[in-house]
């Protein structure tokens, strides 16, 4: 009564229920690489992928006071990242720079987008922000998530 685990359930179906099964698989394995194969691209394409990228000793961000990533561990924090809300960045070095956003999953939202880090060389002085709007009566706007990305 037990079958042992090379067997396929596929030898259990008559001729023409094998190749239709076969060719189900097969859509299904296609569409399983097909997915992989995009969800890589789509790394690629934001960003995240940063094999060609690299960070000096310089090169820091801070997020709320606090150091976030340094030198090349910033590669593996490249992207988007949430946050439970904050108006104080810094950026170190001219190979890094931050894109910080009032809306979460680093979404767009008007006016409430700031970069933070120069992408200057030719200066050492850390890029050092507290995120403000208004006119008559500025305040503080909190970003609920930032991106990281090289210059």
């Amino acid at each position: 009564w037990l079958k042992p685990a090379a067997t396929s359930a596929l030898l259990f179906f008559p001729a023409p229920l094998k190749q239709q099964a076969s060719g189900t698989m097969a859509r299904t394995l296609a569409a399983l690489l097909a997915a992989a194969l995009l969800s890589g691209a789509s790394g690629l394409l934001t960003g995240r992928l940063a094999a060609n990228t690299t960070f000096t000793v310089n090169d820091k961000v801070y997020v709320d006071g606090s150091l976030f990533a340094e030198s090349v561990a910033i590669g593996d924090n490249l992207g988007c990242t949430e946050h439970k809300g904050t108006s104080s960045f810094k950026v170190c070095g001219c190979g890094v720079k931050v894109l910080a956003h009032m809306m979460t999953e680093c979404q767009t939202y008007q006016r409430y987008d700031a970069q933070i880090g120069k992408c200057d060389c030719s200066s050492t002085a850390c890029d050092v922000v507290t995120l403000k709007s208004g006119y008559s009566a500025p305040f503080n706007w909190n970003a609920a998530s930032f991106e990281i990305s090289p210059c």
